[in-house]
């Protein structure tokens, strides 16, 4: 399997979206699944997901599963609050990325973060969160168990 090591963990889009109403954030595990999320103030839409590099500075997405619905918190992860709506699908997007500090705000200290020069759930520079994510922080690990999948 073709994985970017520096990829793998949780990228969020919030130290960029300020002033903005929605937010996005991406889960790359180790194993080559994952997750993306986009939020805001009511609303939570997250895409499960396959991920590779099929070359350097590339990542190949494999959305397999899209849950909606309204949110809520849980732990501080967005979370479903109500009865999702669950529908499966298969579409497969490539996206050029860099790795590298950026600063997010007008004198704020740079940080870690990923950029695509394609949008990714709506953004298109994230900041690095944890490496070292487990699957219970999908918030769709409830709705469509990962055991589940073949």
């Amino acid at each position: 399997m073709d994985l970017d090591d520096v990829l793998v963990g949780h990228w969020s889009s919030v130290p960029f979206s300020y002033g903005v109403m929605e937010a996005s954030e991406l889960g790359f595990l180790p194993d080559g699944q994952g997750w993306s999320v986009w939020f805001n103030f009511d609303s939570l839409c997250v895409t499960r997901l396959s991920w590779r590099c099929p070359e350097p500075g590339v990542v190949e997405l494999h959305a397999k599963w899209v849950v909606e619905e309204a949110s809520s918190e849980d732990d501080g992860f967005p979370a479903f609050g109500s009865t999702a709506s669950v529908r499966q699908v298969d579409e497969v997007t490539r996206h050029h990325y860099t790795v590298g500090p950026a600063i997010p705000m007008p004198g704020e200290e740079a940080v870690p973060s990923v950029a695509f020069e394609e949008d990714v759930e709506f953004c298109h520079r994230f900041a690095r969160g944890a490496k070292d994510i487990r699957i219970e922080e999908d918030p769709t690990h409830l709705v469509v168990p990962y055991e589940s999948l073949s």
